[in-house]
């Protein structure tokens, strides 16, 4: 049992890892200030709701 708790411990610190990873590099992405077309304004629409269902799933996990 006490493995099952050391194994869950570390998974979600592993988690929080990722969740700030993934954080920080949305704040640095979303520094850039530039004139974009509407293509590349779609695109990055939708990288950044890719990285919000990650960040999502990840705080689910750690939620748990």
């Amino acid at each position: 049992m006490e493995r099952l708790v050391n194994h869950e411990s570390s998974a979600n610190a592993v988690n929080a890892v990722l969740y700030e990873r993934a954080a920080a590099q949305l704040e640095k992405e979303t520094e850039k200030p530039e004139v974009l077309s509407c293509n590349q304004l779609v695109k990055n629409l939708l990288k950044t709701n890719l990285k919000l269902l990650k960040l999502n799933e990840i705080s689910s996990i750690l939620l748990f």
